[in-house]
């Protein structure tokens, strides 16, 4: 192949990798223009994320394996295709059924395609010139996750939340084109052509029922028997997958692969910074539009700090891995996200914005500095087993960001409710201590804060306190003395006053009581991320590979 040729059959392979990552995270600043349009809650729209990640998580795995047999290159146009037509019918989706039905059509071209870049990138440009491919690889994916936000605070501005789907089609088409005429095709000799069946079906259970029970388990009651069903089955299904898979003759994994540092501690790395990231990119959506009143446009720049800092540091991490080792870009990287995080839990509501934009420079960084590892995780595996390696890689990378999703929006649906429920008893204690108010006027704003529905977002404005005083007011002076009424009038004005003045106090109680929430699910996400410092420590390359290999890569 010309370097022309080289060059056009990468576009393809990056475009296709650059979609079902950003497909992953574009959804996400629209997620509440998503729950208005399908009149649904945060956990209920949380299955559009949802349902994309659990088969792009739980069947990367087997496509990567049935592309080793039968053909990559044929396996990605299949991918390709599935991709695009899934998106269209995800933007002329008219009901949450739809849309989740045919996100998880979009998630399984996603498993397709996400794995074979590398393998197929390697059979374009030869094993020498893995190390450059794979930081390149890594950087797109690294860039794409940070750029979801952005690209879909634009599209869902100017277009509506559906282009974010239609936007798709045309980079697709030149994908598709370019990958026919250009990309090689290329096997694994050394395995069976024979694909593991009962492998495959035993972890998609196992994941899905694990992030059902997640995501579902704060509605139906962590004790409930469908909960409890779910959690015993789950686990049982992937117990079974591990013994199964460790004494089958064709599995669908190939443990070995984990007995190599370098691999294992990469995709670990890789997989706990997806974790820390996914929260940002999914509630702070909700955050920005929600608490602070932000356009869909305007949360999604913000949110795109995080994807400006990755893609000018992840050539300078690419520097620093290759002169003190893939350990140390490993260590920033899980500091750097796990900081970000944790920033969130000193957020309140006079330093929310400074918090937000530190955390995001910290997590830029920290994305930023994963780009290498992509490097570190193949340069000890061998040509043959790259596409299985891959296909590891990015089912463990996608699980743990499902994963993430479905536990922060449990954990934010939990924490509301007792938000919610403070918020009440905080109002009503202020409302019962004051002096001025009268006890008929005390005992009415009880009874509405008692009744208000937080999840319509339905409130005892000031408007509503003018008219019930107006009210009030103009029946007692209907009938009282012409001598009363300048006194009853200041009387009624003095509880207007301290009403307005209650409703003022009442707005920093709930946004205090807010920002509570995302403080307790970051410090929760910001410490399970620091564990990830375990991992650190082996990601070091073997004395003997340490011979300099110079690439042929041209890009």
């Amino acid at each position: 192949m010309s370097k022309k040729e080289k060059v056009l059959a990468f576009i393809s392979l990056a475009i296709a990798c650059f979609l079902t990552v950003l497909d992953a995270t574009i959804v996400n600043v629209s997620l509440p223009s998503m729950a208005t349009y399908f009149n649904t809650d945060i956990v209920g729209i949380s299955w559009v994320s949802t349902a994309y990640l659990i088969p792009f998580s739980a069947l990367l795995i087997n496509f990567s394996k049935i592309a080793d047999i039968f053909g990559r290159k044929k396996l990605f146009i299949l991918g390709l295709f599935i991709f695009g037509f899934s998106s269209i019918l995800c933007g002329l989706s008219t009901s949450l059924i739809m849309m989740i039905i045919f996100r998880v059509m979009q998630g399984v071209g996603a498993a397709i395609l996400t794995p074979l870049a590398i393998p197929l990138g390697i059979e374009i440009f030869g094993k020498n010139a893995m190390s450059k491919l794979a930081i390149i690889i890594g950087m797109i994916i690294s860039i794409s996750a940070a750029s979801g936000p952005v690209a879909g605070g634009l599209l869902n501005e100017v277009f509506g939340f559906k282009s974010i789907f239609y936007v798709n089609t045309p980079f697709i088409i030149v994908s598709l084109l370019l990958g026919i005429r250009y990309l090689k095709e290329c096997f694994d000799v050394t395995i069976e052509r024979k694909i593991d069946f009962i492998g495959s079906v035993l972890l998609a259970y196992g994941i899905g029922a694990l992030t059902f029970l997640l995501v579902k388990g704060n509605d139906y009651g962590w004790g409930s028997i469908k909960i409890l069903i779910l959690a015993i089955t789950s686990s049982i299904t992937i117990i079974s997958f591990l013994i199964y898979e460790s004494r089958a003759k064709n599995p669908m994994i190939e443990f070995k692969l984990f007995r190599t540092k370098t691999f294992t501690s990469s995709i670990v790395v890789i997989s706990v910074i997806f974790f820390a990231y996914m929260p940002i990119s999914y509630l702070m959506n909700f955050y920005l539009e929600n608490q602070l009143g932000y356009s869909v446009l305007k949360a999604g720049l913000i949110l795109g700090i995080v994807s400006g800092i990755s893609f000018f540091m992840s050539p300078i991490f690419g520097i620093i891995s290759k002169k003190f080792g893939a350990r140390v870009t490993s260590m920033f990287a899980i500091l750097f996200v796990s900081l970000g995080d944790l920033m969130f839990v000193f957020m309140n509501n006079t330093n929310n914005m400074k918090i937000i934009y530190s955390s995001f420079i910290l997590v830029g960084l920290g994305i930023g500095a994963t780009s290498p590892l992509y490097q570190s995780a193949f340069e000890e595996i061998s040509k043959d087993k790259n596409g299985m390696a891959s296909g590891i890689l990015n089912s463990l990378r996608q699980l743990t960001a499902c994963l993430a999703i479905a536990l922060v929006s449990t954990l934010s649906s939990h924490y509301t409710t007792e938000a919610i429920d403070t918020t009440k008893t905080r109002i009503i204690e202020i409302v019962n201590k004051n002096v001025i108010l009268e006890p008929e006027v005390k005992s009415t704003i009880i009874n509405k804060i008692t009744v208000a529905d937080a999840s319509k977002n339905i409130t005892f404005s000031k408007d509503m306190a003018d008219k019930l005083i107006e009210a009030k007011k103009n029946v007692v002076l209907s009938t009282a003395p012409t001598t009363m009424k300048s006194a009853i009038n200041e009387n009624f004005n003095k509880q207007a006053e301290e009403i307005h003045n209650i409703i003022d106090e009442a707005a920093t109680i709930k946004n205090d009581e807010t920002n509570k929430v995302y403080n307790k699910c970051f410090l929760i996400t910001a410490i399970i991320a620091f564990f990830g410092l375990i991992a650190v420590p082996f990601n070091k390359k073997r004395e003997a590979d340490f011979k300099e290999i110079e690439p042929d890569i041209a890009i």
